[in-house]
């Protein structure tokens, strides 16, 4: 009798032993995905979500997040639309806890790999008016986009209410990726 209830008690421990390491395991586990999950993957599962932005410079943004891409995102705030480099983000309030891997093939691989270049392409097709936030702080101007290059973009300046012709520019300025906080349209 008091053998088995000897080796009831050693089986008990052992089975506690083994809890604790399967917990402790799960944990480290848990741990290590975490550390696999980028900002990106974060910013995915938020689309449609209202997200605060602080940026470079003491910009800050509130509105709808409607694209991640390499490096950027752009989110819709009121009538206006802004594309916003990764890199001139200094915190995000409005995420929930939740991570979409990018490998997830609902987003499309095409979509995932477009640069900071390709969506400031499209606002160069568009022709439409922006407004070009600096990562200090200032804004950098206000008109119409020339063109994008590899790592910098064209604007041509000129005021709000005219379109772009010889006559109505005042300056053409270069800006680097690197001095952007936030690229506004309004829409």
């Amino acid at each position: 009798m008091r053998w088995e209830s000897l080796f009831e008690d050693l089986e008990t421990q052992l089975n506690g032993e083994l809890l604790r390491d399967r917990a402790t395991e799960i944990q480290e586990m848990v741990r290590i995905e975490r550390s696999q999950v980028g900002l990106a993957d974060r910013l995915r599962a938020q689309y449609g979500n209202v997200l605060a932005l602080d940026l470079a410079g003491g910009l800050r943004l509130r509105g709808t997040l409607r694209h991640v891409g390499a490096g950027w995102l752009s989110m819709a705030e009121g009538p206006a639309e802004c594309v916003v480099p990764f890199a001139a983000l200094r915190g995000i309030e409005g995420m929930d806890g939740k991570a979409l891997p990018a490998d997830v093939a609902a987003l499309g691989p095409a979509r995932r790999r477009l640069g900071l270049g390709a969506a400031l392409r499209a606002l160069v097709r568009d022709r439409t008016r922006v407004a070009l936030h600096g990562t200090d702080g200032r804004l950098l101007g206000a008109g119409t986009l020339d063109h994008a290059g590899a790592d910098y973009l064209q604007l041509a300046v000129h005021p709000r209410d005219e379109y772009r012709r010889p006559g109505a520019v005042h300056a053409v300025v270069a800006v680097p990726f690197a001095a952007l906080a936030a690229v506004r349209r309004d829409t």
